[in-house]
């Protein structure tokens, strides 16, 4: 633990101090990582050795972030394929390593590793999101997570509180209260929910400095929503489970690239840059872990890189926006919504929990008392395990809802991209 809260207080003291660098220092900073990564992909990771010698490249040819237009691109079908023994840099024990797994908005499994000292800095460009919005280490933060982040102890200071994202919305509000939390962070669509239910009494319990919504689009009209129920700003970030933080809002409402964590492209139908205020397919590259580095990586989505520098001061790349297709919530027979969060959570839990159980899920509202669900099995597919994931779902949906599993051979999506959760009511 010494160590790991050394590589924590080093990761806090680096990303701070780099936020309000000039531009051209940060990108000398981004040039040096890129060129590292993809030296050690080539040396270290099997995958990068073969794709890049079939393209012709080696690591000698790339010497600046204007050689990353050679490097060919990384889908995710690709790190699910060769997870672990191809896309895993042979210079790291994936034991000692902290494993996850996501499911995105489109159902697939999606395993990660990140190395100790990678995971330490993760945290600390997450607590760089709060500082730019006036976060001090003495405050509170309540977070809404599927699972639990370990952190180290660190006495008054640093505090953190989880609610679990899968619990029904009155646990979650008593969890709040309870808390006596500074700051909310957690998935848009389920503070919201939280926005919706909590009642006046429950506010007087309630005294948040700001919130930090994040994994999900959301929109401004949402967000003001959520600032006048709660009395607070609310800032909204871009971040992946497998790149952790890409983009933070700052007190004047701009969007932030974190590029000292990650390069991000935004490039047109045919793989060029496109100007600033245009819209671009996002291609990042991780700057920051080499026990699982992904090179030029099509996470799905498209933004609109900014024109202008920003009055905050803060000297990283505005992004002027992101899009993403946010998820349905479920209407349920009394009239309720449940956030399709909520449902994505449970799934990625027992993904996580049962790795090869499931190897690719979607789920359908066809009506408020019936949810269809199409599974592909897994090799360690369990009838007994799907039923614990079953009898986790009706907790949530509750007993007046039908839920019919279909085991099937593939899963078919119609148009680019793949939509796991879906309302038809």
């Amino acid at each position: 633990m010494p160590k790991f809260i050394r590589n924590i207080i080093q990761g806090a003291v680096s990303v701070h101090a780099n936020m309000f660098l000039p531009k051209n220092i940060q990108r000398r900073i981004s040039e040096k990582k890129f060129v590292e990564t993809v030296k050690n992909a080539v040396s270290d990771v099997p995958f990068y050795r073969q794709r890049f010698a079939e393209a012709g490249i080696s690591a000698g040819d790339i010497h600046s972030l204007n050689d990353i237009q050679k490097l060919p691109f990384l889908s995710k079908e690709d790190v699910r394929n060769n997870f672990p023994e191809n896309i895993v840099s042979k210079k790291f024990n994936i034991n000692e390593c902290y494993y996850s797994a996501t499911t995105g908005s489109t159902g697939r499994s999606l395993p990660i590793i990140f190395s100790a000292k990678t995971f330490a800095y993760y945290l600390t460009t997450s607590l760089r999101v709060y500082t730019l919005v006036g976060y001090r280490p003495w405050h509170k933060i309540a977070y809404i997570k599927y699972t639990k982040v370990e952190t180290p102890d660190l006495g008054p200071f640093f505090k953190t509180i989880h609610i679990p994202s899968i619990e029904r919305i009155e646990e979650q509000i008593k969890k709040l209260k309870n808390s006596r939390a500074n700051i909310l962070t957690g998935y848009a669509s389920i503070i919201l929910e939280l926005a919706k239910n909590v009642l006046t009494e429950d506010l007087r319990e309630i005294n948040l400095k700001f919130i930090s919504v994040n994994s999900e689009m959301s929109t401004k009209s949402q967000r003001d929503y959520i600032s006048n129920v709660f009395n607070c700003p609310v800032y909204d970030e871009y971040s992946t489970e497998e790149t952790w933080m890409i983009a933070s809002q700052c007190r004047a409402g701009s969007y932030h690239i974190f590029s000292d964590n990650v390069w991000i492209e935004f490039l047109d139908k045919d793989g060029r840059n496109v100007k600033p205020g245009e819209t671009g397919e996002i291609i990042i590259t991780t700057l920051n872990s080499p026990a699982m580095p992904l090179i030029r990586y099509k996470i799905g989505d498209l933004g609109v890189p900014g024109k202008a520098n920003c009055s905050c001061g803060c000297g990283f790349q505005v992004l002027e926006s992101f899009e993403g297709r946010a998820d349905d919530s479920f209407v349920l027979p009394d009239g309720s919504f449940v956030s399709s969060l909520k449902l994505l959570n449970t799934f990625t839990m027992y993904i996580k929990k049962y790795l090869h159980l499931i190897e690719e899920f979607r789920i359908v509202q066809r009506t408020p008392e019936q949810v269809e669900i199409e599974l592909v099995r897994g090799r360690d597919y369990s009838d007994v395990h799907v039923q614990e994931l079953t009898a986790s779902l009706s907790r949530i949906l509750g007993d007046s809802v039908e839920i019919i599993i279909r085991n099937v051979d593939e899963i078919t999506f119609e148009g680019i991209k793949r939509k796991a959760i879906e309302s038809l009511v």
